[in-house]
């Protein structure tokens, strides 16, 4: 396979990584970076250091984008805790 045939198949993973991110799927972040990685190293072998330093700053976007999801899937489920302890407190005992 030469480079064409690399960049198609990361053009894929890439749309489904963009469903992903409808769905609210954090993995959309994990196969975003692959692709950015692939394109960096391409970009860099061909003198394309504009192109490259936009697949490295996305990259590092999709790395806070993951920490940021993270967390507020955690507090998110904190709070859905919350309202149930909160829910069980109001129930009354006859």
């Amino acid at each position: 396979m030469n480079n064409f045939d690399y960049t198609w198949i990361t053009a894929i993973i890439s749309i489904i990584a963009s469903y992903l991110n409808v769905k609210k799927k954090v993995v959309c972040f994990y196969l975003w970076d692959a692709t950015l990685i692939f394109h960096a190293i391409v970009d860099i072998k061909n003198q394309q250091y504009g192109r490259a330093f936009l697949d490295i700053f996305l990259l590092g976007i999709n790395i806070y984008g993951i920490t940021v999801w993270a967390k507020d899937k955690k507090t998110k489920e904190e709070s859905n805790y919350n309202v149930i302890i909160n829910k069980d407190k109001n129930i009354k005992k006859t």
